[in-house]
């Protein structure tokens, strides 16, 4: 039996969150024995409580923002835990997610003496869009993490590459596994569409052009209102929807009412029934400036929508421009906006993206990335051991 210590700085309703949830629950048991350090705060935090033999350590000063005296303690009550649980008389593996939850826990991790140190980059905290000085401190840490880092699951190869760029750590170093979502779940939905329309506050004769994310500026939520205006101001019958919430929701609001599309636009705020609500959009469009590999297009993929993203990083390897849907450059107002008028124009071109989606997504399955992470922990325990 084997220990695996997942370590995540908090369950909040995102990608990295669910796929961590959901390995936790597909891990052998027979083989596997899991445990999760993680904050107190999310709104998955149930959902991991309900995992059946899960032993969760809940650290309140475990957050995201960065705080000197928290993320001391953090560090410290997470290199204790380790240490107690670090029976030598069998294999254990700390596999750490996200920036932050990866720099404590690699370092606690590497302190207690853990010889096995896995860390998947769900993507980078550096990215093109921040000041020069904040993104080299950022390098020079992922870089001195990387060397006390066992093996890293990048979520896409694009991913990979931006890693090897940036000069951290080596080729070997890297498994590329995407990023994965249910897909036999997503495949089962079946929703009444106008009922479901009804419940949402929309007009069930409508098209709807819709996202699902985080409020933070990686998600440029803003250029999907500025859209939105574009696309209303050229096509009537169209209303908008987005799922998510956070730091930015005030500034949403704000230029939703200075643009005058109230009446266009639906902040659901974040939502349990994501599955029920996807399949009322006829386009699903993400305006992110950087990605690892966005977790919802597999999610929309199933339901045969076609996606209109930024060609950002990871998101090029699962939206394949004139395919299953189109490609503009981060901010690139205009560039989204004549996208989407096409589809919502050309009924045909929709349906075919749709359908051409829904025939790869099964690279994105669940199972297949479970498999993958199984296997590499075996060969990490064959070579450590």
């Amino acid at each position: 039996m084997f220990t695996i210590i997942h370590i995540i700085t908090k369950l909040e309703l995102g990608g990295a969150q669910q796929i961590l949830l959901n390995t936790i629950r597909r891990l052998d048991r027979e083989k596997f024995k899991n445990l999760l350090i993680t904050g107190t705060e999310g709104l998955l935090v149930e959902d991991a409580k309900e995992i059946p033999n899960l032993k969760i350590y809940s650290i309140p000063e475990f957050i995201r923002e960065v705080n000197p005296v928290k993320d001391f303690l953090a560090f410290f009550k997470v290199y204790r835990i380790l240490k107690l649980t670090s029976v030598h008389r069998h294999p254990v593996i700390v596999h750490t997610h996200g920036s932050k939850g990866g720099v404590i826990g690699r370092s606690a991790a590497r302190l207690a003496g853990i010889k096995i140190i896995i860390h998947t980059i769900h993507g980078f905290a550096f990215h093109n869009f921040q000041n020069r000085l904040l993104k080299t401190f950022y390098v020079l840490v992922e870089k001195s993490c990387a060397k006390i880092s066992t093996k890293l699951i990048a979520a896409s190869f694009a991913t990979k590459e931006k890693g090897l760029k940036a000069g951290i750590g080596k080729s070997r170093l890297y498994k590329v596994i995407y990023e994965s979502t249910p897909i036999e779940d997503f495949l089962r939905i079946e929703v009444a569409i106008k009922k479901k329309k009804r419940e949402l506050g929309l007009d069930t004769e409508k098209k709807v052009v819709g996202t699902i994310c985080c409020f933070k500026p990686q998600k440029a939520p803003l250029d999907f209102i500025k859209v939105a205006k574009r696309v209303s101001d050229n096509f009537d019958d169209v209303q908008f929807v987005i799922v998510g919430d956070g730091m930015l929701r005030n500034k949403i609001e704000r230029l939703v009412e200075d643009l005058k599309i109230e009446e266009r636009v639906r902040l659901l705020g974040w939502r349990r029934d994501v599955a029920e609500i996807i399949p009322i959009f006829d386009i699903f469009v993400l305006t992110s400036l950087w990605e690892g590999l966005p977790l919802v297009f597999a999610q929309v993929m199933c339901q045969k929508k076609p996606i209109v993203a930024t060609a950002v990083d990871g998101t090029k390897e699962a939206v394949i421009d004139r395919v299953n849907g189109f490609l503009a450059e981060p901010h690139d107002i205009d560039g989204i906006t004549d996208k989407v008028l096409l589809l919502l124009r050309n009924g045909k071109l929709s349906k075919k993206m749709g359908e051409n989606g829904k025939k790869t997504v099964w690279k994105f399955d669940i199972d297949n990335m479970v498999n993958q992470i199984e296997k590499l922990y075996c060969e990490q325990i064959r070579h450590s051991w």
